[in-house]
């Protein structure tokens, strides 16, 4: 294993690549080395990113010598085009989710890392924290029995008055509540399907959705019912006009598992998550995970330490290649079910 920091470059300066930012202060196998940006006069920049060294151009990121690896952080219509192009030069990669636009995108961005022989992971940050281990640990040791349904929502208003200009809202751009939310509760109900034998997101028997479609052509809330194997039902939302709860419930044969925030665990700056384990009696046990550290250090730590390792993508709790190829499979058939 490398001693070495990674040396990371960050592809786009928007408002999650701030987030990745806070996540990485302090680290001790990573340091952010570079912004890349096509507008470096932004004033805001050294605000946001003080201290950082400014590329200008994405392309110069990519061929800069000082970077060993790239975080990806540009609207979702262009992960695909700059995570190949980051493999072939040899970087290593963590790409915000959705990986691509769809399932193919996503399958090329991965035979392009592994030709290259370069990481590529999938940055969903909620899965690295201890409140998905935990979550996983109590399914594996029946803590609630058989599970038999999930439900679960990751919803937003963005106001309206900020809809016209938004990415969200520009289906150029990939957006609408699928591309941008659905992998969430998608990727979570997968692990919890197949949590008992640990291995890949299994792909659902069935998937029915239904959703509206917005006046600038995308989607802004929908509901998707999975059937997986064994018969575990995932009644699944997102939405972008509307606000939701955020919850994950996960009930079972002997009891049933409530968590609020679930995405957000303790908050992005740290903090307590106390998840609900109710019994068929009513009886109630209060489970809590304290985590003081930043919400987005998980996966920065998880990323590095599959690079200095030499791995090319990420091990449980993260998404392997074919958890997110499995990912953006089953929220292309969601997205073509609205649009049928």
């Amino acid at each position: 294993m490398s001693a070495a920091p990674v040396r990371w470059g960050i592809l786009g300066p928007g408002t999650i690549a701030r987030d990745f930012r806070a996540g990485a202060a302090g680290s001790t196998t990573g340091t952010i080395a570079a912004l890349g940006t096509r507008n470096p006069g932004r004033p805001e920049l050294a605000e946001h990113f003080p201290g950082i060294r400014v590329v200008t151009g994405y392309e110069a990121l990519i061929a800069d010598p000082g970077i060993d690896a790239i975080y990806i952080a540009t609207p979702h219509s262009h992960h695909a085009h700059w995570a190949i192009a980051a493999a072939q030069a040899g970087k290593h990669v963590l790409c915000e989710k959705p990986m691509g636009v769809c399932a193919a995108e996503t399958e090329a961005m991965f035979l392009a890392a592994r030709t290259a022989a370069t990481f590529l992971g999938e940055a969903f940050m909620y899965r690295f924290h201890p409140l998905a281990s935990r979550i996983a640990e109590l399914i594996r040791s029946d803590a609630i029995g058989e599970v038999r349904m999930i439900r679960s929502s990751f919803g937003f208003a963005v106001p309206e008055g900020a809809r016209a200009g938004h990415r969200l809202f520009k289906p150029e751009l990939g957006g609408g509540a699928i591309l941008d939310l659905a992998g969430y509760p998608v990727s979570m109900a997968g692990l919890i399907a197949g949590a008992r034998d640990g291995g890949t997101i299994p792909m659902p028997d069935t998937i029915s959705a239904v959703g509206h479609i917005g006046p600038s052509g995308v989607d802004e809330w929908t509901s998707a019912l999975l059937r997986f194997p064994g018969g575990i039902m995932a009644d699944l939302s997102c939405s972008i006009s509307v606000r939701q709860e955020n919850i994950l419930h996960v009930m079972g044969t002997t009891g049933r598992l409530e968590v609020d925030q679930f995405w957000f665990a303790g908050g992005k700056t740290g903090g307590v998550n106390t998840m609900r384990l109710i019994r068929p009696d009513g009886s109630r046990e209060a489970i809590a995970v304290d985590e003081p550290r930043h919400l987005y250090s998980f996966q920065f730590e998880a990323a590095n330490r599959a690079i200095r390792s030499g791995a090319t993508e990420f091990v449980r709790p993260g998404l392997s290649a074919a958890d997110s190829i499995a990912t953006a499979r089953i929220v292309d058939r969601w997205l073509a079910e609205i649009r049928a």
